[in-house]
């Protein structure tokens, strides 16, 4: 595509680039990241791709793990706009293996979140995240207590797995 055929009016429409259904808008600030953490912003871009392939999103999966991805993973789970975006990055959280302990209050909060897509998401890595300390134990008991938004059934089970882990 030249110049001319860019400029002509019916070339795009600018519509199309606020359609939800169409266009991620994740934008991660970029400015100062290392060649490894460029890398791992690309590979979150393509995880939000609608168009994805199953083998696509594995080989993704595979790459973030490689490249130790927890923090901007994070960072991507808490700028992306979206609850759907949140629910893909966070399923990436448990499909990477990779360790997020040190975060399990920051799943257990996303657990609490009227989107039940990205609660399930959620409580899928606090199940899975292992060596809880009593204080993270009871932080989360506590918040999920207090809690007035989300899935009730959820909460509940994260309640009873973590009791099973304090009583265990």
């Amino acid at each position: 595509m030249d110049i001319k055929e860019l400029l002509e009016e019916d070339a795009f429409d600018p519509q199309k680039l606020f359609n939800e259904e169409e266009y991620s808008t994740l934008i991660l600030d970029r400015e100062g990241f290392t060649k490894k953490e460029n890398q791992v912003a690309d590979l979150l871009m393509q995880l939000l791709d609608k168009d994805v392939t199953r083998e696509e999103a594995e080989a993704v999966f595979s790459r973030l793990k490689e490249l130790n991805a927890t923090q901007l993973l994070l960072q991507g789970i808490s700028e992306a706009k979206r609850p759907s975006e949140k629910a893909k990055l966070v399923a990436a959280c448990w499909e990477t293996g990779l360790d997020f302990s040190k975060e399990f209050l920051f799943f257990t909060e996303l657990l609490c979140h009227p989107d039940f897509e990205l609660a399930v998401e959620a409580i899928t890595v606090a199940e899975n995240t292992e060596n809880l300390s009593p204080e993270q134990i009871d932080a989360a008991l506590q918040l999920l207590q207090t809690s007035k938004e989300g899935s009730s059934d959820l909460k509940d089970a994260l309640k009873e797995h973590l009791n099973l882990i304090k009583n265990g």
